[in-house]
């Protein structure tokens, strides 16, 4: 069903780029609700729904710190990259100065530092691996106080099969793992922001998957958090979230949000 939805959807951004204005307007004028912000999002391209969510994140009073973390920390450098052509397309800013006016200390030198990240890499630099854990350790678990610098430049600068490898040599040297040592250093949205980034850098999918799993349980769903993941990860990695959000609930994605959000998919049609 995915594939023919995605001919339609490519479709309707093809006649959007003509129709533009009067599309979206008729579109906003017959749908409501969930089903109005599934249909919208479905109808721009993976980079622009991605940089329209940062840009409603901070815009306005206050941040949704939340919906940032998630959209900064769980891109890779290549889709960051992509992110960040299209926010200066869409709204003629650069992606960093909003994200910096609106965050500050570490927090934001942790947004920023992902944001210019220019070049995907996936080298793996066997010299350092050993060299980096080590330094994760010593500006963390082994210290008073922690070095949050040197997480950053290490987090930001290495890439994520190399990071994997750290991680996993990381073990040798302190009785935590790495995320279990990111909750004992740092609190607030920095360790959401740090976890973030570690279990995406392990497992991105499973991320995504325990997402979802969190949103849907108790019984006010987080519908905006379903909407988001489903409609950003549509044509870049659903099906493996799918695979990953089973294998946790022992329940398939579509019969989850089935039974959880029926209410609301009934009242949006």
């Amino acid at each position: 069903h995915r594939s023919i939805i995605s001919v339609y959807f490519t479709v309707g951004r093809s006649i959007i780029s003509v129709y533009f204005t009067d599309m979206i307007t008729a579109l906003k004028g017959a749908l409501s609700g969930s089903l109005e912000a599934v249909i919208l999002g479905l109808m721009k391209s993976t980079a622009q729904y991605d940089a329209s969510e940062i840009k409603g994140s901070i815009k306005g009073l206050g941040t949704d710190e939340e919906t940032l973390i998630e959209m900064v920390c769980s891109r890779s450098a290549e889709e960051l990259v992509e992110i960040k052509r299209v926010y200066k397309e869409l709204f003629k800013k650069e992606l960093e100065k909003d994200v910096a006016g609106d965050t500050s200390g570490d927090f934001r030198s942790l947004l920023l530092a992902l944001a210019k990240r220019d070049e995907p890499s996936n080298i793996v630099d066997y010299e350092k691996i050993d060299q980096d854990a080590r330094a994760l350790y010593e500006a963390g678990v082994k210290r008073k106080g922690t070095d949050v610098a040197t997480w950053i430049t290490i987090m930001s600068e290495r890439s994520v099969p190399h990071l994997q490898k750290v991680f996993d040599r990381y073990k040798s040297y302190s009785p935590y793992d790495m995320q279990e040592s990111i909750r004992k250093e740092v609190k607030g949205d920095l360790e959401k922001s740090f976890l973030t980034l570690v279990e995406c850098f392990e497992n991105k999918q499973q991320y995504f998957a325990n997402r979802l799993s969190e949103a849907m349980k108790g019984k006010s769903a987080k519908e905006k958090v379903v909407t988001r993941i489903v409609v950003s990860r549509c044509e870049v990695d659903l099906m493996k979230i799918r695979t990953e959000f089973k294998k946790l609930n022992q329940k398939s994605l579509y019969q989850t949000i089935t039974e959880t959000l029926k209410e609301t998919i009934r009242r949006s049609c």
